[in-house]
This record gives C-alpha cells, sequence and structure tokens, in this order.
C-alpha cells in the first residue's frame, strides 16, 4: 500500500481548472502517495458548484479519492489550533479542520497556501509545487 497525502482545496480547484502547477503536482504525487482529502475540502468542492451538472461533475471528480470525516480527536486539535493560533495568524476554522484531519494520522499534507499551515508544529506540510528529486 502507497503512502497517504491529503490535499487542500486550493489544488483540487486549481487541478480541475488545468493549472500547470497543479496538474504537475498531482501527476508526482500520484506516482508515490494514495490521495486523500478532508470532508471539509469536499464539502467546500460542493459549496462551489452553482447547478446540477456542476454538483454531478464534483460527484465524479470526488469518487477518485478517499475522504476522512471528522472525529473527537480531529475536532479537539483544530479547537487546540484555533485558540493557540487565530490571534497570531489569523487562522480560519476550516483551515484548521482540514489540517487536523491529516495531523491525526501522522498523513502528509499538501497546499498552495503554505501560509495557512507552516507554523503549525508537527504537520507533515509537503512544499508546492511539488516535485520528488
Amino acid at each position: 500500500m502507497a503512502e497517504q497525502v491529503f490535499l487542500d482545496t486550493d489544488i483540487l480547484i486549481d487541478f480541475s481548472q488545468d493549472q500547470p502547477e497543479a496538474v504537475q503536482t498531482i501527476a508526482q504525487l500520484e506516482k508515490n502517495y494514495e490521495f486523500n482529502i478532508s470532508v471539509i475540502v469536499a464539502m467546500e468542492l460542493y459549496a462551489g458548484g452553482r447547478s446540477k451538472k456542476e454538483l454531478a461533475n464534483i460527484d465524479t471528480f470526488l469518487s477518485d479519492f478517499k475522504i476522512s470525516f471528522l472525529t473527537k480527536s480531529i475536532s479537539e486539535q483544530a479547537l487546540a489550533w484555533m485558540r493557540e493560533f487565530r490571534p497570531s495568524h489569523g487562522v480560519e476554522i476550516n483551515d484548521m479542520l482540514i489540517a487536523a484531519t491529516a495531523f491525526s494520522t501522522n498523513t502528509a499534507f499538501i497546499s498552495k497556501n503554505q501560509k495557512h499551515y507552516k507554523f503549525l508544529s508537527g504537520l507533515n506540510l509537503l512544499d508546492y509545487p511539488w516535485s520528488k528529486t
């Protein structure tokens, strides 16, 4: 079984729009990782759907990913990070829940918005764009 990586919403949106950095990053990651997303990422993607056709396309797109759901320990970690980093870094609820999902299983995580996560000690944050050298 390959290692797993959690993908953030921003990369998936860019990938779906054929943005070169996201496409290249996904292509490189899929050589070594199985893809996971937080249920929060799935919900953010659905929130962007404006029609039944777009929602159906999101359904199809998400069928390629393992979706991880929130647990008590994920929620507790996200809350701890909110308390600690909201004043100093202005963290957002969704970002902390997404990061805590990856953190809870010590799984790699990648986001285009590195500044949203780089200060979270213990989070296995991969560089973006990513390429294995």
